[in-house]
């Protein structure tokens, strides 16, 4: 079981990781994490939310992935991409995909661009992402603790349940 401390210290880690790739590759960075709370961020359901996500990424940038690693820290599990296009449009298929996939409020798909410079939503002219449960900012309810563990748990099975009942049937 991993502590709060371990998810700060695995972040840094993967933080420095990237620093590497952007150098090594000089190319955007695509980063997959579930956004799953507590400490206990590597589950069965973060586990395949990861994969699906990967998968789909993969589709879209098959013949531009340079280079692709997964892994699980503390953070849950997690898959970093150098990808040989824009970071621009990178983030824009990333933003895509966590505001209309089925699993998108499920996700953070970070994109950096070439330098390590993080891509916001902001640049786009779009707002912080909202909250599962309710309509607030998600970092505000995140910070504060508005809702359980146990519920936004509950959102995310939720939605795993129907995006596999929708593209496998019951």
């Amino acid at each position: 079981m991993y502590t709060a401390e371990d998810i700060l210290l695995g972040r840094e880690k993967r933080v420095e990781y990237q620093e590497r790739l952007v150098k090594q590759y000089e190319m955007p960075i695509l980063v997959i994490r579930v956004n799953y709370p507590g400490v206990n961020k590597d589950n069965h359901f973060s586990q395949e939310i990861t994969k699906i996500m990967e998968q789909i990424i993969c589709e879209i940038f098959s013949y531009s992935i340079h280079y692709k690693i997964m892994t699980t820290t503390a953070e849950g599990p997690l898959v970093i991409m150098s990808i040989k296009k824009d970071a621009r449009d990178i983030k824009l298929m990333a933003l895509n995909i966590e505001d209309n996939h089925i699993l998108g409020r499920c996700v953070d798909l970070d994109v950096y661009d070439e330098k390590g410079r993080s891509i916001s939503r902001e640049e786009f002219g779009l707002g912080m992402r909202k909250c599962y449960i309710c309509e607030d900012i998600a970092h505000n309810c995140v910070r504060s603790k508005k809702h359980s563990i146990e519920e936004v748990e509950g959102f995310i099975r939720s939605r795993f349940a129907e995006y596999m009942d929708k593209f496998y049937g019951k």
